[in-house]
């Protein structure tokens, strides 16, 4: 190789030194749980990013004799039919009577696909995975149903867990129990 050559690739390389930038330095991913910001039956819930299909407005539906409170009924969605239930119903055991709820979020898992009434629809929010608070208290009638959460602002969010939902027993069937005539009742007492 002759000297000329060499003095050139030894200058390119001094005036690489001189003007590189420094290496950008490797900054950790900070894992974040990512999740929407709801109410259901007036408490404020998160649900996880993927957990829920999609929000739809509350379609009218048509009455299911023979179903528990909760079932509102069947509605038309995306050419089949699509269960709604009454979130308000379902978590609190008792009729409902207020405004109507205007929103309603679409859960497909594990063989189930229904719809379920909100109080409130806000905002994608994310947290840092090691802010999950998992021993806040929870409203009693959602904590069978929630996995920990996270304070934002003024308030505590608890993490719906939808798995959860969907294993509910109560949940997975919707008929009414068929009530006993008083000979049944009799017939129980003997």
């Amino acid at each position: 190789m002759n000297v000329s050559a060499l003095n050139s690739l030894e200058e390119l390389e001094r005036l690489y030194r001189e003007e590189a930038l420094p290496p950008t330095p490797v900054v950790e991913a900070r894992a974040r749980w990512i999740g929407t910001s709801l109410g259901i039956a007036d408490v404020p819930l998160l649900v996880g990013e993927g957990d829920i299909e999609e929000i739809i407005e509350t379609p009218s539906v048509v009455p299911v004799p023979g179903t528990k409170p909760w079932v509102m009924g069947v509605a038309a969605h995306m050419g089949g039919l699509l269960p709604i239930i009454s979130g308000d119903v379902f978590f609190r055991k008792r009729p409902y009577q207020g405004r109507v709820r205007d929103w309603c979020m679409v859960i497909r898992r594990g063989g189930f696909h229904f719809g379920m009434t909100l109080s409130a629809v806000e905002r994608d929010l994310k947290f840092p995975v090691e802010q999950r608070d998992m021993t806040a208290p929870v409203d009693p009638d959602f904590a069978p149903f929630t996995d920990g959460g996270f304070h934002h602002r003024d308030r505590f969010l608890a993490v719906l867990d939808t798995d959860r939902l969907v294993a509910d027993s109560d949940l997975a069937d919707a008929s009414a129990p068929v009530p006993q005539t008083s000979e049944e009742t009799s017939n129980d007492q003997d």
